[in-house]
């Protein structure tokens, strides 16, 4: 059974999230000038390079393999214009969520983002989920407010590891 108290945050309010327009870093200029780094979780760039990857490929050249990988991660996480900086930044609930959490490393200041990884759909359901895991918090106004864990069922499947934690959960409070 889940409890739910009453709090001031949420996805569909401020302030669980921040948005940032990515052009608005010149990162096609900064990044890869020097001026800027992208740092994308070790775990993530080894869990990826284990399941897609053949070392064999790059002439048993790990170093180049990760650096494919890494790059290809990077790619994929800049691909939508819009990251978000959530109040509560958790890279291991991020990648569980489908999200790529990744740290922005500019001269002005430090950001840890989380980019969809994609773009074309609504996504939402990615951001709902990593606040409900980081947080034990949701927005009152919601879809998963509005439908349950069936809201999730459909995007992640009823047997999948994030709504096993979702429906763990017994603390959560809503959030606005």
């Amino acid at each position: 059974m889940i409890k739910l108290r009453r709090v001031f945050s949420g996805i569909h309010i401020e302030p669980f999230y921040k948005d940032y327009y990515l052009p608005q870093f010149n990162l096609q200029e900064k990044l890869w000038d020097g001026y800027h780094d992208i740092i994308i979780p070790d775990f993530i760039i080894q869990e990826e390079a284990k399941e897609n990857y053949d070392v064999a490929d790059f002439d048993n050249d790990e170093e180049e393999m990760l650096g494919t990988v890494r790059n290809t991660i990077i790619d994929d996480a800049l691909m939508y214009n819009w990251v978000y900086a959530p109040r509560v930044y958790n890279e291991e609930v991020a990648h569980l969520c489908h999200l790529i959490p990744f740290r922005l490393i500019t001269s002005e200041e430090d950001y840890e983002l989380l980019s969809f990884g994609g773009c074309g759909m609504d996504m939402t359901y990615k951001l709902e989920a990593y606040q409900l895991l980081a947080d034990d918090s949701y927005d009152a106004n919601s879809n998963f407010a509005k439908q349950g864990v069936k809201y999730f069922e459909y995007y992640y499947g009823k047997e999948s590891r994030i709504l096993k934690e979702i429906k763990k959960r017994s603390d959560l409070k809503i959030a606005g």
